[in-house]
């Protein structure tokens, strides 16, 4: 690759949109539910992922030391409790990190954690309603 090519490369990547919480200038926002109904769909379809990714060296600096330490399984049994979940079941350090979110998203925002239970139970139940 030559320097004119790296350069413009890099150019162009500087130029592009970083994903973002906030909806683009003259893009349409919809309401909760319904964009949480539509992100199911597509999770179903194939057209999303159903994984999200952090990438935080501290975060991953702490996690790698839960688990070297052995005090994940601690800290997943904890969350497990304070989600009211079944503390009888291993769960894996995905699962773990998912449940902690959640406990930080109820934290911070719970309407929007009530929001997304119901939307996925108007979800599941039109995917029973169709035949």
């Amino acid at each position: 690759m030559s320097q004119d090519e790296a350069e413009k490369l890099l150019q162009s990547s500087k130029n592009q949109k970083r994903s973002t919480s906030e909806p683009s200038e003259g893009e349409e926002t919809i309401d909760l539910t319904q964009a949480i109904q539509e992100a199911y769909a597509a999770i179903d379809a194939g057209e999303a992922s159903s994984n999200i990714t952090v990438r935080d060296a501290n975060l991953a600096a702490l996690f790698h030391g839960l688990e070297k330490s052995g005090k994940l399984p601690d800290m997943a049994t904890d969350a497990r409790s304070e989600l009211n979940r079944d503390d009888e079941v291993t769960v894996s350090r995905s699962q773990t990190i998912g449940n902690l979110v959640r406990i930080g998203l109820h934290e911070v925002d719970p309407d929007a954690v009530d929001t997304a239970l119901e939307a996925k139970k108007e979800y599941l139940l039109a995917q029973e309603d169709e035949f």
